[in-house]
């Protein structure tokens, strides 16, 4: 199983809040690391996030993003001209991750990133009374 770097980068505190959320279902989770765009500057954060590549020497990359478009999303496609491992997925929800660490270790990458895509969409439903 080739091992995977994880990060989640959002506006304000939004990466570190579903993050803990994850956790508190499925417990700790390792390789994965939040960012915010609350504090840094996007070059600022590109460094820190490159570093943390490097350290952690993945060999793939998953980047979860809040909003495509956003200066989030501005900043995975800096970090993919550096990083050509790495995958952005926008829009994450909770469903998306819970699935997404749930099957981290059991299917191959692609499989993996498309069921975590799909769980996301089949967890925005509407509830009709």
């Amino acid at each position: 199983m080739k091992t995977i770097s994880t990060f989640i980068i959002a506006h304000e505190d939004f990466a570190a809040a579903i993050l803990r959320t994850v956790e508190k279902v499925l417990g700790p989770q390792a390789q994965v690391t939040t960012f915010s765009n609350q504090q840094d500057a996007l070059p600022v954060l590109l460094q820190k996030i490159l570093k943390q590549i490097k350290a952690e020497q993945a060999e793939k990359v998953v980047v979860f993003i809040d909003l495509k478009g956003g200066s989030c999303w501005n900043l995975a496609g800096m970090l993919r001209q550096h990083c050509p491992q790495l995958t952005a997925i926008a829009g994450v929800n909770l469903p998306m991750l819970i699935s997404y660490f749930s099957y981290r270790n059991e299917l191959d990458f692609d499989d993996l990133l498309n069921k975590a895509i799909l769980d996301g969409g089949k967890g925005i439903t509407r509830l009709e009374v």
